[in-house]
């Protein structure tokens, strides 16, 4: 009698597993099946020569007849690999399947072009998909951009240089629109490639981005500790203005790919300029894998951008929003011997210069007008200048040479 319950419990214990493995294959078919979505458009040249690398493809939901968001993904892949197509589907799709406009892009690589290509592709996509706004049903007030890794640091630079003519890149056409957004996702994107070296992830060995054979050097054409100036106008956060889009910009302890550091910096900046956005930094968390695509990470994606992308354009764009750009001017840059820096003088400022690891190398306290201060014997690279009021914080930068 035991012998045949053993054997009764053993065969239940075998059918559940056989019944779980059955459930799992027709989970996976049912969900790749509904991966395997087919572009509306496939393939639409957002320049108009030809080039594959300038084509985008663009979903758009059943039964669309107005005017309807619309998030643009860019891909990741080290600047130099990667295509538009499956690689960031999950999230993608659940997008998609809420009800917004999806296009995806493809930019030339640091193999065919170096910077700014990529950043001039970008924006012409972003142009055309704006020019043909009532053709293809797009809000051209709603627009978001998400982006991983490579693909995370070019929403960001797509976000923060809207207003910066040489980064447009009209001669691309459709010089009749502007590139500006209004939300931007950033998965783990790099921001000043200068501030990667040294702060890789726990339980990451050293990396050598400054290397002349790393992707970002290989993407400025230039080793980078030789190239600031480069680095500079590759710097997503030496554009921030008050006019930019909402940003969720998130990464994980565990990157070994690019330093966490690059995001937290971006957050801080953000935070001293009273901008609006959302910063997550995730425990044991590592660069790319199926978490950064999970139910509960899409939906978070899908929560920032149906509350950044509720109220469309603003009514007004404030001109010269960027007050830093009054309040705290910094020159010459690059400097070599000394920089000033001129303050309004109807305050009185804390003055402190940082290096790129944070660390302090100036203090000056209550100070206006203008103030001059040596730098030939600092070392080569980038500085950040904050000056801090009762009821002020500006932040600039300069590169010492």
């Amino acid at each position: 009698m035991n012998q045949i319950f053993k054997h009764q419990i053993l065969t239940f214990s075998f059918m559940k597993k056989i019944f779980f493995l059955l459930a799992i294959c027709v989970l996976s078919f049912f969900y790749l099946e509904a991966q395997k979505w087919t572009p509306t458009y496939s393939n639409l040249d957002y320049v108009g020569n030809g080039n594959t690398k300038q084509m985008l493809d663009l979903y758009i939901p059943a039964g669309v007849t107005s005017a309807t968001p619309l998030i643009i993904h860019i891909h990741g892949g080290a600047f130099m690999m990667g295509g538009k197509g499956v690689s960031e589907q999950p999230s993608f799709l659940n997008l998609f399947n809420n009800g917004y406009i999806c296009a995806d892009i493809n930019y030339r690589l640091s193999g065919d072009s170096i910077w700014p290509a990529q950043i001039f592709d970008c924006k012409a996509a972003v142009r055309f998909l704006k020019a043909h706004a009532d053709q293809y049903f797009i809000d051209t007030c709603r627009i978001g951009l998400i982006g991983e890794s490579a693909g995370g640091h070019l929403v960001s630079m797509v976000g923060t240089s809207w207003n910066f003519p040489e980064l447009e890149g009209l001669h691309l056409g459709n010089t009749n629109v502007s590139s500006r957004v209004q939300a931007v996702v950033d998965l783990f994107g790099p921001t000043n490639f200068l501030i990667m070296d040294g702060h890789e992830g726990i339980g990451c060995s050293s990396a050598n981005h400054n290397a002349a054979n790393s992707p970002e050097s290989i993407l400025l054409g230039c080793a980078l500790p030789t190239c600031p100036e480069r680095v500079a106008s590759a710097d997503p956060m030496a554009k921030i203005d008050l006019n930019d889009p909402y940003f969720f910009i998130t990464c994980g302890d565990h990157d070994c790919n690019v330093a966490p550091y690059s995001s937290f910096v971006f957050d801080s900046l953000l935070t001293a300029k009273g901008l609006p956005h959302t910063y997550e930094l995730i425990a044991n968390q590592a660069h790319g894998g199926s978490f950064w695509h999970s139910t509960a990470q899409d939906a978070k994606y899908l929560a920032f951008f149906n509350q950044s992308l509720e109220e469309g354009c603003t009514t007004a764009i404030i001109e010269n929003a960027d007050q830093s750009r009054f309040n705290l001017l910094v020159y010459p840059n690059p400097a070599k011997e000394s920089v000033t820096i001129l303050l309004s003088e109807k305050s009185v400022f804390d003055v402190t210069i940082m290096d790129s690891l944070g660390k302090t190398v100036s203090a000056l306290n209550d100070v206006s007008g203008s103030i001059t201060v040596p730098c030939n014997q600092l070392s080569k690279g980038i500085y950040l200048v904050k000056a801090i009021s009762y009821n002020q914080v500006f932040i600039s930068k300069f590169i010492k040479e």
